[in-house]
């Protein structure tokens, strides 16, 4: 994930923000159940780290796949569109899973 001086690719440094972005997300969907008692501090670890590895994981395929199809406008539009969706599909799971809470 790093070349030989030692930065990061920019597959990796999405990688690492969707996952921060996507951990932050959760967690902060999962707070109010949290504050009511309803989820224990594990339980919203343990999705908030689940969610995390999605994003992280959606984010840096997409930005390395769209690494890959520079110079390659209509599958560059493609990949964008499928990082979208998967994005609004990460966030539809995050608003099911915290209707199922309340």
């Amino acid at each position: 994930m790093s070349n030989s001086h030692n930065e990061l690719s920019p597959a990796s440094r999405a990688m690492i923000a969707s996952a921060l972005l996507g951990g932050s997300a959760s967690a902060a969907a999962q707070w109010q159940a949290y504050r009511q008692g309803e989820v224990s501090i594990e339980e919203l670890t343990q999705r908030s780290l689940k969610d995390a590895a999605k994003a992280g994981l959606a984010g840096g395929l997409a930005t390395a796949v769209a690494g890959q199809m520079a110079g390659r406008p209509l599958l560059s539009l493609t990949t964008v569109l499928a990082a979208g969706a998967a994005s609004l599909y990460l966030m539809d799971d995050l608003l099911e899973n915290s209707r199922e809470e309340n």
